[in-house]
């Protein structure tokens, strides 16, 4: 058999994809890479309308069987191939989108599937829903992507053991520290000024003492004036808006606007020229108007800070970067964890992955704990869109002694163990998921979770090895609909039982050493019969070996 295999995110740009909708089908890809070499050959491509067929007709002139797996939702498969197609797709909606919209036919799955006659889920959940909708005979397969094997190494040193209390990660990228942070309420409104003095300001002098004057008679009482005869106060004058002034307003503004209704059209080397630019003008401007006058304090959002301020789009070039030289250009950090460490891969702009819930519950639980950490790894590549909503929630929250550490930064494998040995659970409270690679690997390392147990994580999430959060239904939209219609349901999560597996929890691993370790060997129990390869190339050599006849 020969398999053909594409992702619509590479491997030379997977760093620059970060919180991307299609950005974990990279890694679903690469774990199935592995397992399908076993089976046949594999041929990665990257412009499949142009590449797959040609492959197809050379494998069928030598006789020889060949298939395309598209790692990408239905929607975005092609259906008009030679070669037979199969999408390999996530979805953790109650049931798949069944109506046309913008005139194209692939947002009805129904159709999609119809065509390519199979398709191949990660989760016996959305299985369960393509047969509700395809009928109860359609093929469909339901594999999870193979970890087991991946992560031997980290289990070897960090599973069923109590973790550590001190640890220490090293990395690239941006280290957000509640405990660094100085958070208060009063933070929550910032009121910017513009001095409006000269550039040479006024000697602030006190006014000189009065003289001692001369041992004479008092002068005569003097009749108060009537109050109809007391002079009015002066109208204290209206500062007047200097020129700096004026133009510290207008770049403020400007700035904002581009940010918000621009920038993210432009092509990134026309972004890019723009911001090199911008902060060329500017510097000539505060040279020529002597913006250097201590006068104006510096607007945080200038594009003439420097090169390691928060401002990623000054760091992305036009042509792909493999990962490692990409970190490179990245601050080095280092970050001390102690006591118990609660951690959590997720996109901020990702609405399903519901982190103030987690966040909230989290400092509510522990605002009188110091030992307690919640690490936030944000797989998001641009700081600024999820920085003030952060600082805010914090700010509202505090005060609070429990710590919670956000990581700006693409982790290399070395630091994401490292990530995974110092962590004491792994945090999930989505209100839908597809599969959760990350909940899956650190479970496959022999770390107990925090999760619901709900659409994708009921395959592989039990009492055994996870306090579970409670969840009931609620309505929804299918997410990439641009109608916004209910037409589907998910979960809703109940925020005390959040508060609750969190005080349980730190419980256990401080009390009950022995049902901790417990966890552990259960979490990777529970992965190792339900992601390893063994496994898994099993469920792939029977669905492929079907006849065809029962794809039709």
């Amino acid at each position: 058999m020969n398999f053909i295999l594409y992702s619509d995110i590479g491997e030379s740009a997977i760093n620059k994809s970060l919180g991307l909708p299609e950005y974990s089908y990279y890694f679903v890809l690469k774990a199935f890479r592995t397992v399908l070499t076993e089976l046949g050959t594999v041929t990665v491509v990257q412009h499949p309308e142009t590449e797959v067929d040609p492959l197809f007709d050379a494998h069928r002139q030598r006789g020889e069987e060949c298939v395309f797996l598209s790692f990408s939702p239905p929607n975005k498969t092609l259906i008009d191939l030679r070669c037979p197609t199969v999408s390999v797709f996530a979805w953790e909606y109650s049931n798949i989108p069944d109506e046309l919209w913008d005139e194209d036919v692939r947002n009805d799955w129904r159709i999609v599937f119809g065509r390519h006659g199979k398709a191949i889920t990660l989760s016996s959940y959305t299985a369960r829903i393509v047969r509700e909708a395809m009928g109860a005979t359609f093929p469909v397969l339901a594999a999870p992507a193979p970890l087991w094997e991946q992560f031997a190494d980290p289990r070897a040193r960090f599973g069923a053991r109590l973790p550590p209390s001190q640890s220490q990660l090293q990395l690239r990228g941006i280290v957000i520290d509640s405990h660094l942070l100085g958070l208060s309420a009063d933070g929550l409104i910032a009121h910017m000024t513009f001095s409006q003095t000269t550039d040479e300001p006024e000697a602030q002098t006190m006014p000189p003492p009065a003289q001692p004057e001369a041992q004479t008679a008092p002068p005569p009482p003097q009749p108060e004036p009537e109050p109809e005869q007391m002079p009015a106060p002066p109208e204290p004058a209206a500062p007047a808006k200097t020129l700096r002034y004026r133009l510290a307003v207008t770049k403020r503004h400007l700035l904002t606007w581009y940010r918000e209704a621009v920038r993210d059209l432009l092509p990134l080397w026309l972004a890019r020229a723009v911001a090199v630019s911008g902060r060329s003008g500017n510097t000539l401007a505060r040279a020529m108007l002597g913006y250097e006058s201590n006068a104006i304090p510096p607007l945080p959002v200038a594009l003439e800070d420097s090169p390691k301020a928060i401002e990623p789009i000054e760091e992305v070039t036009p042509t792909p970067i493999p990962p490692v030289q990409e970190l490179e250009r990245e601050p080095e950090a280092t970050v001390d964890l102690s006591g118990v460490v609660y951690t959590s891969i997720l996109s901020p702009k990702d609405g399903r992955k519901n982190w103030f819930d987690m966040v909230t519950a989290f400092c509510w639980t522990f605002r009188e704990v110091e030992d307690a950490t919640l690490v936030l790894k944000m797989s998001e590549r641009d700081l600024s869109r999820y920085h003030n909503t952060l600082l805010t929630l914090l700010s509202q929250l505090a005060p609070f002694k429990c710590r919670v550490v956000t990581l700006h930064a693409y982790l290399d494998e070395a630091a994401y163990e490292e990530l995974i040995g110092a962590t004491s659970y792994y945090v999930n409270t989505s209100l839908c998921e597809g599969l959760c690679l990350p909940l899956m690997e650190f479970m496959c390392c022999g770390k107990p979770v925090i999760a619901p147990r709900h659409t994708a994580m009921e395959d592989y999430i039990d009492a055994d090895a996870a306090f579970i959060i409670k969840s009931s239904l609620e309505h929804n939209v299918w997410p990439h609909d641009p109608r916004d219609l209910f037409r589907t349901l998910r979960y809703r999560l109940d925020w005390e039982s959040i508060c609750t597996a969190y005080s349980d929890s730190y419980r256990t691993v401080k009390q009950q050493p022995e049902k901790y370790l417990d966890m552990s060997m259960q979490a990777m129990a529970r992965l190792e019969s339900y992601s390893s390869r063994t496994v898994v190339k099993e469920q792939l050599r029977s669905f492929f070996q079907q006849p065809v006849e029962e794809y039709a």
